[in-house]
């Protein structure tokens, strides 16, 4: 379940929203509520959200006042706004600064479905996205190097967190961050000591190993996650980079 803060003055609309089905339906629920954009900030400086389904005119700290602080504080956490008709114009503030979304008053809980069910996806993308990338951040450690050791570095871990189920070149990486074919392949060298092709491998097969180790993988279905065009060729990489085959480094991992 994803975790909702409720921010709303009017004490009725917050008992009526808290009874909404559609929350639970979603995937979300209600874990607090708040008052006023004040109570909130204070609320969000002890504990971590999801979502932030807020009303847009409230005393002491209004919604577009809220957003603003949070934007200040880099918070990432999206925020629907609640508002009326003739409080549109808070709303587009409020889009403007960031927000995920705005429904009318009174709010209708099919509307409200179909905004958390897009608002769903993009969490789980979101999360997603974020397990790949620390994947590939343990796999850069595991052969010796801090992504965030240098800007160049961590923009190429980036790239391979974003393709890191395709096949890709030095050149490719080169043009998505505006470099030189030459002068890529010259820093590169200079940051991490090694080509682009043994990075490449490495960080392929570290990855391929993580895989292996958790036993839920065939050598086929891996050479398919990570883009190689065939299993033998994984299989041909693997043990050059490894010294084993995928299925003998499995197998000693069973009977380990």
């Amino acid at each position: 379940m994803y975790n909702v803060l409720l921010v709303e003055d009017d004490s009725t609309l917050r008992f009526i929203y808290s009874k909404m089905k559609t929350w639970t339906e979603c995937g979300f629920q209600i874990k607090k509520q708040a008052a006023n954009g004040k109570d909130a900030l204070e609320i969000l400086q002890k504990e971590s959200f999801d979502l932030i389904f807020t009303d847009i005119r409230m005393p002491f700290v209004d919604g577009i006042e809220m957003l603003r602080k949070l934007s200040e504080q880099n918070s990432t956490i999206p925020v629907i706004f609640a508002s009326s008709y003739d409080e549109f114009e808070y709303a587009r503030q409020g889009l403007i600064l960031g927000a995920f979304d705005y429904l009318l008053k009174p709010v209708k809980e099919k509307k409200l479905a179909e905004v958390l069910e897009r608002l769903k996806a993009y969490l789980e993308e979101k999360e997603s996205t974020v397990k790949i990338e620390q994947a590939v951040s343990d796999v850069f450690s595991q052969i010796g190097i801090c992504v965030e050791s240098s800007t160049f570095i961590y923009q190429t871990a980036v790239y391979f967190s974003q393709h890191y189920g395709e096949v890709f070149t030095a050149d490719d990486i080169a043009e998505a961050h505006g470099y030189s074919k030459d002068y890529f392949g010259k820093i590169f060298k200079k940051h991490f000591g090694l080509t682009f092709h043994e990075v490449y491998s490495r960080i392929k097969i570290s990855y391929a190993v993580n895989l292996l180790r958790t036993g839920n993988y065939k050598a086929y279905e891996i050479s398919d996650i990570l883009g190689y065009s065939s299993v033998d060729y994984f299989t041909k990489v693997f043990k050059e980079i490894t010294g084993e085959t995928p299925s003998r480094f499995k197998a000693k991992l069973e009977i380990n």
